[in-house]
């Protein structure tokens, strides 16, 4: 076998990254392991993840005090990473959420440090053109929150990670076995050993646990509009959207995709969704996605921004890992295997603090946060 390293991270997403950056810096040696994206989506057998995109919402206000906390850390950190490395991926346009629970949000916020505030919904419409009329409470959250780029911010922290050290591995983890030293791990480009595993495979991976965890792959279909770049537009979110299907939407603000064209894109949730097997997501990223949350979304899009002329649409699937805390899993899930899986649609912007508390479990201190382990415990199927 291969040199053996201290820590094999299974996952090569915007957690998975993370994790290895912190560990590489802090002096271990670790080696990352996950695909690169596939050239075709509908022709790859997977796994698959949510993070080839260009932009994700980032927000201090959150739904609980634990998810406003692992944002406004990993916000924080966000200039050091793209000047040591060089790639930026952070724009701080604000965020408008309308919501029943915005004063929530907004103690929540003020909890962590954040700026948001309560807001009317004729200031949102003279100053972003948004036309909200759900009847909800409003709240404003000025920069830093904006979007970041998850492809650019896991390029980033790959590069960090590999400066500090760190082996990259650009193929999929099949299988695991236990050895004398550890464990070694295998895939079709070979095998490496490791003392220590951790999994960051999202939605995927569970071939490389002993005992399922408890989760919730929730199928999601995402829409790019092409209209005009607006640097007036904030990204937003808004429970019960116009269109009555969805409980739930949220948009980043017109950016260029690799296509070519400058689009804003929107997402969200049917009502009564259900969840899906692994097995099911595979055909699931070579489709297109739910033709009827296709149409909500662009029927609430319209319904927002009445005065925007539209050139194109497209769309793709996506997924969403819920956990049965609301919280992700950061934790041990076997002897030398821990877990920092489960993002809840929230993962993206709060990525690099999921990362760094999980790098804790392999260090000599362990685990010394003043948040404590029992918010992240993973909880078994």
């Amino acid at each position: 076998m291969p040199d053996l390293y201290d820590v094999a991270v299974v996952g090569r997403g915007l957690i998975g990254a993370a994790a290895a950056r912190h560990l590489a810096e802090s002096g271990i040696k670790v080696v990352l392991i996950g695909p690169d994206e596939p050239f075709d989506r509908r022709a790859s057998s997977g796994p698959f993840c949510s993070h080839p995109d260009e932009g994700r919402i980032t927000r201090v206000a959150g739904r609980t005090a634990i998810w406003s906390q692992l944002a406004a850390r990993s916000i924080e950190r966000y200039p050091d990473i793209a000047a040591r490395s060089g790639i930026s991926f952070h724009n701080p346009c604000g965020l408008v959420t309308s919501s029943p629970k915005a004063t929530e949000w907004i103690k929540n916020s003020e909890i962590a440090g954040g700026n948001a505030r309560a807001s009317e919904v004729q200031w949102v419409l003279e100053k972003t053109g948004i036309s909200l009329d759900n009847g909800h409470p409003v709240l404003y959250e000025g920069e830093p929150a904006g979007y970041i780029n998850p492809r650019r911010l896991v390029e980033a922290q790959t590069a960090l990670a590999k400066t500090a050290g760190a082996t990259i591995v650009n193929h999929p983890a099949s299988s695991r076995k236990k050895t004398r030293s550890g464990y070694e791990v295998i895939g079709k480009w070979g095998s490496c050993g490791a003392r220590r595993m951790l999994l960051t495979t999202g939605a995927f991976g569970s071939e490389l646990l002993t005992h399922a965890l408890d989760l919730q792959r929730m199928q999601r279909t995402t829409v790019t509009a092409e209209i005009p770049f607006d640097p007036a537009l904030p990204s937003l979110i808004c429970v019960d959207p116009p269109d009555e299907r969805l409980d739930e939407i949220y948009w980043v603000p017109p950016l260029q995709y690799r296509d070519g064209r400058v689009a804003l894109k929107i997402g969200g949730s049917l009502r009564n969704s259900v969840p899906v097997s692994q097995k099911e997501l595979t055909k699931w990223f070579q489709g297109d996605g739910d033709p009827t949350e296709v149409d909500a979304l662009k029927n609430s899009l319209m319904s927002l921004l009445p005065n925007v002329q539209i050139e194109s649409w497209a769309q793709k699937p996506c997924v969403v890992t819920n956990t049965a805390s609301d919280h992700p899993y950061i934790g041990w899930v076997e002897e030398g295997v821990a877990a920092a899986i489960g993002g809840c649609g929230s993962a993206a912007k709060s990525s690099d603090e999921i990362g760094r508390l999980a790098s804790t479990l392999f260090r000599s201190e362990g685990w010394s946060d003043a948040l404590s382990t029992s918010h992240f415990e993973p909880v078994f199927a």
